[in-house]
Parts: structure tokens; C-alpha cells; sequence
């Protein structure tokens, strides 16, 4: 999965101190509202989940909506700090979801499956966001649904406007994902990748060059 150099813990671990971020942050760090892509996914007939897992779930804005929803969540996260945060979230909202502190390189759902899984704003080199559209991949049971959104790469030649990271290969494209993805076994539903008007929080605002993608594993 991973080429010459991407398994160290310096590869794996590079970017911001999200503890020391999220510790910071007057609220949520990156908005109190659901993700909308999560929320226009799931408000589809035929996504009818009972259990969800949310990676890279920060501090709860999407594990807590889910939950709210009526299904059994189960949210992880790099940062203890943000962790801690998302369960308070639960408490507030008078819903209860399991909640694990764990780094995407380490963490593996065993034999566990859920019915949807959500990869949502995962923003990184490629080692990380390859590593965990493969944790994703492997939660899903038969019939089950991912959700993808990510902060997309724009066309060659533009620049890079709006929210989100602003080296490209921090970002998120269609050919990129599924060509990870191509030996997973999953139908494609939907490839989105363009300009989106995002209402989310401080950091998710304004207009910005978006990926979303819906696959599915086929029932057993």
C-alpha cells in the first residue's frame, strides 16, 4: 500500500498538532453543523443505515448528528483532545456514540463491519488519505455505503481558492481515490468533483473546489 519511506512515523505524522488545535478552538474547530454531502447522502432512500462509522471524525459535528439519526456510531479520531470534545457533544445532545482516540496508520476494525462509513475532510499527503480510504474499504459490510468528501485538487492551471489546504497534493481527486479504491470490490454511485458553496463553520466557509464520491459494496 504504502512506497519507500511512507510507513515511518515522520511520513505518517507530519502536518499540525491537532491536540494543541483543537484545544484552542472557541467551539468546533470547524463548525457546529453536519457535514452537508453526509446530510444530502443519507436523506436518500436507498441509504438506509443502522450502524455508522465516522474516520477522521474531529470533534463530533458528524458522529453526533448520526447518532441523532438513530444510529449506532462509532467515531475515531487522531486527537485525544478533539475525542474528548466530541463526547462532550454527545452528552449535550442526549445521545451516546463510541468514541476512539487512534491514528488512522494504527487503527483497523477487525472484524467489524458497518452499513456506512464516513471519510469526511480527512486532509493530508497521500500516504494518509490512501491509508484511510483502505480502513474505509475494509469497515464496510456487504450492502453498505461510503461517503467521501474531501477538499479537491482544481483543474491544471487554476489556482487553489477557497478554504482547505493550500498545497494540491493535500487534496482529494476522483481519479486518484478510485484508482485506489480499484480493487475493493465497490460500485460507484457518484463522482463529484467542482466548485461548492460551503456553510459548515469559520474554516469551512466560501467557495471551494470539492471532491464527493458515493460507492457502495455490493450485498453479499
Amino acid at each position: 500500500m504504502s512506497g519507500p519511506g511512507e510507513g515511518t512515523p515522520l511520513a505518517r505524522r507530519r502536518g499540525p498538532d491537532w491536540d494543541a488545535r483543537y484545544a484552542a478552538a472557541q467551539g468546533g474547530l470547524f463548525g457546529e453543523a453536519p457535514n452537508a454531502w453526509l446530510v444530502m447522502c443519507l436523506a436518500r432512500p436507498e441509504l438506509a443505515p443502522r450502524h455508522a462509522l465516522s474516520l477522521a471524525e474531529g470533534d463530533g459535528r458528524n458522529g453526533t448528528w448520526l447518532a441523532r439519526q438513530g444510529l449506532e456510531t462509532t467515531g475515531v479520531d487522531l486527537s485525544a483532545e478533539a475525542t474528548r470534545r466530541a463526547l462532550a457533544r454527545d452528552a449535550a445532545a442526549g445521545v451516546t456514540a463510541e468514541r476512539i482516540a487512534a491514528d488512522l496508520f494504527d487503527w483497523d476494525p477487525g472484524a467489524r463491519r458497518w452499513d456506512l462509513v464516513a471519510l469526511i475532510c480527512l486532509q493530508g499527503p497521500p500516504p494518509l488519505r490512501r491509508r484511510g480510504l483502505s480502513v474505509a474499504a475494509r469497515a464496510l459490510a456487504p450492502g453498505g455505503w461510503l461517503v467521501l468528501e474531501g477538499f479537491g485538487a482544481p483543474p491544471p492551471g487554476a489556482p487553489v481558492e477557497g478554504p482547505g489546504p493550500s498545497a494540491p497534493e493535500l487534496r482529494w481527486s476522483v481519479a486518484e481515490s478510485l484508482g485506489w479504491l480499484a480493487n475493493e470490490g465497490l460500485e460507484l454511485h457518484e463522482a463529484i468533483e467542482g466548485r461548492v458553496r460551503l456553510d459548515e463553520g469559520r474554516l469551512h466557509q466560501g467557495v471551494a473546489w470539492m471532491t464527493r464520491l458515493l460507492l457502495r459494496r455490493p450485498p453479499a
